[in-house]
């Protein structure tokens, strides 16, 4: 499998997610393979303006962490946030294109007396058998981002799927009605 193929899935997963928080995911880099010199990932963009992003990478010595319940505090935590949010996706999805995740820390990486213990990326195998490294990283938007949970109400979709077609057809139901009342709400007619 290939890093696009894998950033496919996890694109879909994100965007069927319909999380409040997240305002666009975009790909990026024209990589095929981690690290090369235009590294492919996602950009997730948030409503604050804050951006994550999840890209192929090459990083030694990575160690296992076990996945929250829940996300954590946007505040310092963003790149940990989106990694959280992946790993809580496709343990609810379970695509068929992956054999395991695993959300993992990485040397170096993380606040002042928490590197390497803070999940900044998630390691994909792929039914195929490829490995690969998801890093997490994350710039600051014009606003701060809030030190608890905006979105407490939240939770994962319970049919949530990486599925292009389930996808599509609830985005395009869910707009279609949207619209449809909205449009009778604002004087149009439905005869």
């Amino acid at each position: 499998m290939h890093l696009s193929q894998v950033l496919d899935v996890i694109g879909r997963l994100l965007r069927n997610a319909a999380h409040p928080e997240i305002e666009a995911v975009e790909r990026f880099g024209t990589d095929s393979a981690p690290g090369g010199p235009s590294p492919a990932g996602l950009r997730i963009r948030y409503v604050n303006g804050a951006l994550a992003y999840l890209w192929g990478a090459i990083w030694p010595g990575e160690t296992d962490l076990p996945a929250p319940d829940r996300l954590p505090p946007p505040r310092g935590n963003r790149p940990d946030r989106a990694a959280v949010l992946v790993a809580l996706l496709l343990e609810a999805a379970r695509p068929a294109e992956f054999r395991s995740w695993q959300l993992v820390a990485l040397p170096d990486l993380g606040p002042t007396g928490q590197r390497g213990k803070v999940p900044r990326g998630l390691r994909i195998v792929a039914a195929d058998g490829t490995s690969l490294l998801l890093r997490a990283t994350a710039a600051g938007g014009p606003d701060r981002d809030p030190p608890d949970e905006p979105f407490p109400e939240w939770t994962v979709p319970a049919q949530i799927s990486a599925d292009l077609a389930v996808g599509l057809a609830g985005g395009l139901s869910a707009g279609l009605a949207g619209g449809l009342s909205a449009g009778l709400a604002g004087g149009l007619s439905a005869d």
